[in-house]
C-alpha cells in the first residue's frame, strides 16, 4: 500500500504524491455539484437527432458523426475550459473541451498536447499487437518532447538547453509496453518544420533515416530537397546521440552521416492543416512490411472524429469522470459496433 507521501508521478509543475490523487479524485470529487456539460439545447435528446428507428439501424459512423456534432455545438466558455481527458504517464497531459474542438475543426491542424496524447494512445495499441508481429520490426514512437528539447527554429535566448537525463527520458519504453529501445530497429521521430509536421524514421539496422514531409517542396530548396532537412537533422543527430548513448554506453554514432532519403508518393497538404493526422498515420503504419497507404484528405474530417472518440475512450483516462453521462453511454454504444 502506497504512503500518502509517496511520489507516484513526476510532471513539469513538479511531483505529484498519492495524497495528491486521493485529493483530486475522491475527496474534491465528493464535493462537487452535478455537472451540466450541454448547452439549453445540448441535451440527450439532440444525440439522437436523426438517427434512424429499428428499420433503418443506426450505423457506427452515424453515432460519431452525431457525438462529435455535440462537442462543437457546445458553446459554454466553462464547460469549454473543462477537462475531459488527463493522462500522467509518462507526463501530464490535460485535453479540454476547446482542444477536442479543436481536433474537429476543418482548417486547423492539431495542437502539440492533442498529439503527444494520441501518440501515447498509438503505443498503448502497439502493446496488444501479436508479439510475432513486432519482433523484427520493434519501433520507439517519440512524441513532441525530444523536438521541443532540442529548441529548432528558437533563439537560444529562449531555450533552455535539456540535461542528459532528460532527453534520454524520450527513449525511455512507453507505460504499456516492455522493451529496451537498443532492442528496438525504428525510432520514429516526429518533427515541425514552419508550423507543420513531419516526421524522421531512424533505421538502427540499417544505418538508414528517412524523411516523411507531407509539404509541398519549398522553390528555394526544389534542386536539392535534402537542404529542407539540413538543419534539423544536424541539431537532432548532436542531441539523438547524447540521449542513446544515455541508454546504450559507448554508442557514439552520428545518424547525420548515416544514409538519407526522402519518402516519395505521400500526400501533399498544399495548407498544412492535416500534417499532424499524416505524421500519425505515417507513424502507426511504418515497419508493418506493408506499403503506405494513407487515409485520403477528402477524408480528414472522419479521421478527426476517430480521433476523437479514441481520446474520449482512452481506458487509462483519470478525467473519465467529467465526461457527461450521455457521452459516456454514446462511446459505449459505439464501441459496441466494432
Amino acid at each position: 500500500m502506497l504512503d500518502d507521501s509517496e511520489v507516484v508521478y513526476e510532471d513539469e509543475e513538479g511531483p505529484i504524491t498519492q495524497a495528491d490523487l486521493q485529493r483530486w479524485f475522491v475527496d474534491d470529487w465528493d464535493k462537487r455539484a452535478p455537472v451540466k456539460v450541454s448547452t439549453d439545447w445540448c441535451t440527450n435528446d439532440f444525440l439522437m437527432v436523426g438517427l434512424s428507428t429499428k428499420d433503418m439501424p443506426v450505423t457506427k459512423v452515424d453515432s460519431i458523426d452525431v457525438l462529435c456534432d455535440y462537442i462543437m455545438a457546445i458553446k459554454d466558455d466553462t464547460t469549454l475550459e473543462r477537462t475531459w481527458v488527463r493522462s500522467f504517464n509518462p507526463f501530464k497531459i490535460e485535453i479540454s473541451v476547446k482542444d477536442l474542438q479543436n481536433i474537429l475543426t476543418i482548417n486547423q491542424d492539431m495542437i502539440i498536447r492533442c498529439f503527444d496524447m494520441v501518440v501515447r494512445l498509438l503505443a498503448n495499441k502497439e502493446s496488444r499487437r501479436p508479439k510475432e508481429e513486432i519482433i523484427n520490426n520493434r519501433k520507439h514512437y517519440m512524441d513532441m518532447r525530444f523536438w521541443r528539447m532540442v529548441g529548432y527554429g528558437k533563439l537560444p535566448k529562449y531555450h533552455q538547453d535539456p540535461t542528459t537525463e532528460e532527453l534520454a527520458k524520450t527513449l525511455d519504453c512507453w507505460p504499456s509496453m516492455n522493451y529496451y529501445i537498443t532492442g528496438c530497429r525504428y525510432v520514429i521521430m516526429s518533427w515541425k518544420f514552419n508550423g507543420c509536421h513531419a516526421l524522421f524514421v531512424i533505421d538502427h539496422v540499417k544505418k538508414h533515416v528517412t524523411f516523411i514531409d507531407f509539404t509541398p517542396t519549398q522553390d528555394w530548396c526544389k534542386h536539392m530537397p535534402y537542404k529542407r532537412f539540413a538543419e534539423a537533422i544536424i541539431m537532432a543527430s548532436k542531441k539523438y546521440k547524447i540521449a542513446y548513448s544515455k541508454k546504450r554506453s559507448g554508442w557514439a554514432e552520428d545518424i547525420f552521416k548515416w544514409e538519407h532519403t526522402i519518402q516519395t508518393g505521400v500526400p501533399i497538404d498544399l495548407r498544412g492543416f492535416n500534417t499532424s493526422y499524416l505524421v500519425l498515420q505515417a507513424m502507426a503504419m511504418w515497419g508493418n512490411d506493408r506499403r503506405l497507404k494513407f487515409v485520403g484528405m477528402s477524408d480528414a474530417k472522419t479521421i478527426r472524429k476517430n480521433f476523437v472518440i479514441d481520446l474520449l475512450s482512452y481506458e487509462d483516462n483519470s478525467c473519465r469522470y467529467a465526461i457527461p453521462a450521455n457521452i459516456q453511454q454514446r462511446l459505449i454504444d459505439i464501441a459496441k459496433k466494432d
